[in-house]
């Protein structure tokens, strides 16, 4: 995962970690659109506007890229850029 202020995170459990914070209150995906390069491989592009309870909104456009192995689609790599 590639994150704003140049943060990498690039371990399971950092990911897990990380997710660990206050979760959003409000989100609103935009423009979403979906990509296959090929059959096992999706990206995903799209904007948000997200808020936590008592902070300001966030806005950001971000791009997931998904591989599929045999036990389903797995997330290969995920960048936010905020607005």
């Amino acid at each position: 995962m590639l994150l704003p202020g140049g943060l990498v995170l690039d371990d399971r459990a950092a990911i897990v970690k990380a997710m660990a914070g206050q979760p959003w209150s409000y989100y609103e995906l935009q423009d979403i659109r979906v990509l296959s390069p090929t059959p096992d491989v999706g990206v995903v592009t799209y904007a948000v506007v997200a808020q936590r309870t008592g902070s300001p909104a966030y806005t950001a456009l971000l791009s997931s890229t998904y591989v599929r192995r045999s036990e389903g689609w797995k997330l290969l790599f995920h960048q936010q850029t905020p607005r």
